[in-house]
């Protein structure tokens, strides 16, 4: 006797899926800030690693990565993209196995262009979606955040 196909009763009901919930959400938000920060020359993925490097420079990409809440090998191919345009520098470390990045001038510059923009994109998101919600979701965000990266 053959298997049955699963029915959608049996299927997970992917509306409820947290995971694909927040991913959706989280790409309509990236897509809404990346259209407001073009005029800056910037994508979000880019500005916000700059912001970062150049808060933490220099730093080891896996530190990077930790703080970012990203894989290396997705966080490699963005600092490569940099790199390429000489927005960041990577030094051998103390170890020569550890790559420690740092933003560059040029990177300063991008981010002091680009942060009107920015500015302007949080304030509209702020303004549609209200500042005590968004308060309220961060905070849950954080959590979450602190749930899925547990070792319980």
């Amino acid at each position: 006797m053959a298997p049955q196909t699963p029915t959608s009763q049996n299927q997970p009901a992917l509306g409820e899926c947290a995971c694909m919930n927040l991913r959706k959400t989280a790409r309509l938000i990236a897509q809404f800030y990346d259209q407001r920060l073009q005029p800056g020359g910037l994508r979000n993925t880019q500005f916000t690693l700059l912001v970062v490097l150049d808060h933490l420079s220099p730093v080891s990409i896996k530190n990077l990565a930790d703080h970012m809440g990203m894989d290396r090998t997705t966080l490699t191919r963005n600092l490569r993209l940099l790199e390429r345009d000489n927005y960041i520098t990577a030094q051998p470390g103390k170890d020569a196995r550890v790559r420690m990045i740092s933003a560059t001038g040029k990177a300063r510059v991008a981010i002091k262009e680009t942060q009107p923009y920015w500015q302007k994109a949080q304030g509209e998101f702020l303004q549609k979606f209200g500042e005590e919600r968004w308060t309220e979701m961060r905070e849950d965000l954080t959590e979450i955040s602190r749930i899925v990266t547990s070792q319980d």
